[in-house]
């Protein structure tokens, strides 16, 4: 939008100055119409350089976002449980939202659902260690109305029929937003 401004600004002082010149001159030698042309060019000339400028940031930013990414992911990586892949994370992040119903009470983003699922996004875990293994046992065997911390039950599986594959790929995922 910026740009956008900054070009028309400049394209109608060219066309203004150019009007000028074409109107005749003065005594001078049509030195206002002279110096209107060069205000013009010089407005043109600022705003390539603000463009660029912008664009060069823009550039800049994305590098530095992509680099961020990056970084976070190598340390994911790093970290990540025996025979925990990306490829996991991924098909479980599919399970969360979608078969595995997990979204319905733990929110879209794992931040919980007041009265209904815990948090599964900060450190504190109530059903398990928070580890790999501890997660899919937690899945795998739900957690009884008695022991749940919103008197709500998560049934095994969360009640639905989702392969036990399907389960360690959702509890990869379920890890990963604890980190």
């Amino acid at each position: 939008m910026k740009e956008s401004r900054i070009s028309w600004s400049a394209m109608f002082a060219l066309v203004l100055a150019l009007g000028l010149s074409a109107c005749g001159g003065d005594a001078n030698g049509n030195s206002a119409a002279e110096e209107a042309v060069a205000d013009a060019k010089e407005a043109v000339a600022d705003a390539g350089e603000a463009v660029s400028d912008a664009m060069d940031d823009a550039k800049e930013a994305v590098e530095d976002a992509e680099e961020a990414v990056e970084n976070a992911v190598d340390a994911i990586k790093q970290e990540m449980p025996e025979g925990v892949t990306m490829e996991m994370i991924a098909q479980g992040k599919t399970v969360y939202a979608g078969a595995g119903i997990c979204s319905s009470c733990h929110g879209p983003a794992g931040k919980g659902i007041p009265s209904l699922g815990a948090d599964l996004t900060d450190d504190e875990w109530l059903h398990s260690d928070g580890s790999y293994e501890g997660i899919v046992k937690t899945v795998m065997e739900g957690v009884t109305a008695q022991a749940s911390s919103s008197g709500v039950p998560m049934p095994a599986k969360a009640g639905t029929n989702i392969s036990d594959d399907d389960v360690k790929a959702v509890s990869a995922y379920i890890w990963t937003l604890g980190k």
